[in-house]
């Protein structure tokens, strides 16, 4: 049995495929129910997208970025309010720093980690308030530009309406009755989460990631209804594209980045096949069998993009449970037709275990998602 840090997807099964079958029957349901409950705010929605000429979104993808607003009010409004704008701005620079300088990403990352950290501090016992503004900010402060772009849509619609405090009420009540549904149908892949945030996560309150580290079983739940409904949502388009590329995070690697023998190329990292046991020399031959290419891609890197190329590329992203459905979006923010893998457990250096150690995936689940005679 591999080390469990926080969740893990086999979950002692004897079929692997059970965690994919469950998670995609719940959100199924989960859509079913709650669409015609948000159906005046999701055509309300809709309208101002047509009257910006804006693309239209399905209803499914409405409610899913309804319940993901009502989620983060629920869980971080009090940091959300907490952090003063000016320190949010002085964050947001910071992140674009470190795109633009790589190689002072460490330096950076450090900074960031005490900045939010004295800010938390300062600001320790304000009330919690739903101010959606505030979350857009925090989501930047915080790296996550896709969400607070693809979310402040929402807040722009919500606020300028005459029932703006109901409809907050609504989104939070929604996130509360999905939170309670969520632990009864996928609760036993996520048992550790709790006790990691109340052992590991404590201990390192100054991470640049600490944010990342203390999301809760809730926000598990959310991202493994995302990874299903996204994976839905973007099927066709992915379908019609001339080629696959699967991109793997390093963690995979059966050995450290000292003594992994990949080459670098401008897309990634190329296998170089120095381990049959490694997993990504094992999916980098899957590759050369059924006709897709295989990059390793570092950690916070969650798209592919080449310019002029993505009508005609799809890309399947391996990543942990907390980052594929976000880098979901950050491939539809590109224009990239994407579907999701997810790891089966953690284990990276970067930010779950001191020492790392390789972590794998459903390769069934894998091969599902870049076949096209797999229906959804």
């Amino acid at each position: 049995m591999e080390k469990i840090i926080t969740y893990h997807l086999k979950d002692g099964e004897e079929n692997p495929d059970r965690y994919y079958l469950e998670a995609e029957s719940f959100a199924e349901e989960w859509l079913t129910k709650t669409i015609p409950q948000l159906r005046d705010l999701i055509d309300e929605f809709l309208e101002y997208r047509r009257q910006q000429n804006l693309p239209n979104r399905t209803p499914e993808a409405c409610t899913f970025e309804l319940l993901v607003l009502g989620i983060l009010l629920l869980e971080h409004g009090t940091e959300a309010e907490a952090l003063p704008a000016s320190w949010g701005r002085m964050l947001q620079r910071m992140v674009s720093f470190q795109s633009s300088h790589p190689k002072l990403e460490g330096i950076i990352k450090a900074g960031r980690g005490w900045v939010y950290y004295l800010a938390g501090l300062r600001h320790k016992n304000t009330t919690q308030r739903t101010d959606l503004k505030a979350m857009m900010d925090w989501l930047s402060a915080t790296g996550e530009d896709t969400q607070a772009q693809r979310l402040s849509a929402w807040c722009d619609t919500i606020t300028s309406s005459d029932n703006e405090d109901e409809t907050i009420t609504r989104l939070i009540q929604t996130a509360k009755e999905f939170s309670r549904e969520s632990l009864e149908r996928l609760g036993k892949y996520t048992e550790n989460v709790n006790v990691f945030l109340e052992t590991e996560a404590r201990k390192s309150p100054r991470r640049y990631d600490a944010v990342l580290r203390s999301h809760t079983r809730l926000e598990y739940h959310l991202a493994m209804v995302g990874n299903a409904i996204l994976n839905r949502e973007n099927r066709e388009a992915f379908l019609k594209t001339k080629a696959r590329i699967v991109i793997l995070p390093p963690c995979m690697k059966a050995h450290n980045d000292t003594e992994c023998q990949a080459s670098l190329t401008e897309n990634g990292e190329l296998c170089a096949g120095c381990t049959p046991q490694c997993r990504v020399h094992q999916v980098t031959k899957l590759g050369e069998k059924h006709g897709f290419g295989v990059f390793i891609i570092p950690e916070e890197i969650r798209g592919y993009a080449r310019e002029g190329e993505s009508e005609k590329v799809g890309l399947v992203g391996v990543s942990c449970l907390l980052t594929n459905w976000s880098g979901g979006w950050d491939a539809e923010r590109l224009g990239i037709p994407a579907q999701g893998v997810l790891l089966d457990y953690v284990g990276c250096k970067y930010h779950w275990d001191s020492e790392g150690f390789p972590t794998d995936i459903n390769l069934n689940q894998l091969l599902k998602r870049l076949d096209p005679s797999q229906p959804e």
